[in-house]
């Protein structure tokens, strides 16, 4: 059975910063362009392919969330947007592990740290009526799943995106930095706003676990047999009509 790790590292939730421009990542200039599906820009150590294999566990924090200044609700409840933080932790711990590799709960000379964030969240506040909260003890035995449901019966996360940072944790080196694609579209002129499904939340940080261990696991291979990590995706479960 998987372990829901409550890492060293990780913090509660209680707000969120609210930033166009987060200053999150140690070095935006070193960025460069990359055209795909999920990253926009990214920073990587000469070789870091072949370093990976030196490292035998990940590390991963809770992530930070930033609220986009111009979100149309910035009013999330603390315990609203730890659910948050704690499906995108646990989704992308759980394919680290199904990965084959290990996650740690305490920093080594072989962890690998992985410092992230939730960034230009914009939320939208669902119409509701006093008597759909959700009583805390239903939160603190809620499942993953269950958690993110109960999220999004409150609000609508209509865009976000991620910055990532992994980094040695006995030499500090940053040894990687992204920046994903935005996720979600707000209503244009146009169109309707389309907002992001819990499914769909869930297995975007899900692929971002499937990937890191896909880098892990090529480096620990011969260069003819690794895969291109870029094409590793975890499709949303959606529950079957009745």
């Amino acid at each position: 059975m998987k372990k829901l790790l409550v890492l060293a590292l990780g913090l509660f939730v209680t707000g969120a910063a609210v930033a166009d421009n987060n200053d999150f990542l140690s070095d935006y200039s070193l960025l460069e362009p990359r055209e795909g599906n999920l990253v926009k820009n990214i920073y990587t150590v000469p070789n870091l392919d072949r370093r990976m294999a030196d490292y035998k566990a990940v590390l991963v924090d809770q992530p930070e969330i930033f609220i986009a200044s111009d979100s149309r609700y910035k009013g999330a409840k603390g315990d609203q947007l730890k659910q948050l933080a704690d499906v995108a932790r646990l989704s992308t711990i759980a394919q680290i592990e199904a990965g084959g590799f290990a996650v740690a709960d305490e920093p080594g000379a072989d962890v690998l740290y992985l410092r992230w964030a939730i960034t230009d969240l914009y939320l939208k506040k669902k119409k509701r009526g006093i008597l759909t909260y959700t009583p805390v003890g239903m939160v603190v035995h809620a499942t993953k799943s269950a958690a993110v449901r109960d999220l999004w019966k409150k609000i609508d996360i209509v865009e976000f995106s991620v910055e990532m940072e992994i980094s040695d944790l006995v030499t500090s080196e940053v040894l990687g930095m992204v920046e994903s694609n935005q996720q979600g579209v707000r209503k244009q002129d146009d169109q309707d706003a389309d907002p992001v499904s819990w499914q769909e939340l869930d297995a975007f940080f899900e692929t971002i676990g499937a990937r890191i261990a896909c880098k892990l696991s090529n480096s620990r291979l011969p260069e003819s047999e690794n895969i291109d990590c870029r094409s590793v995706f975890v499709e949303p479960e959606y529950p079957e009509e009745e």
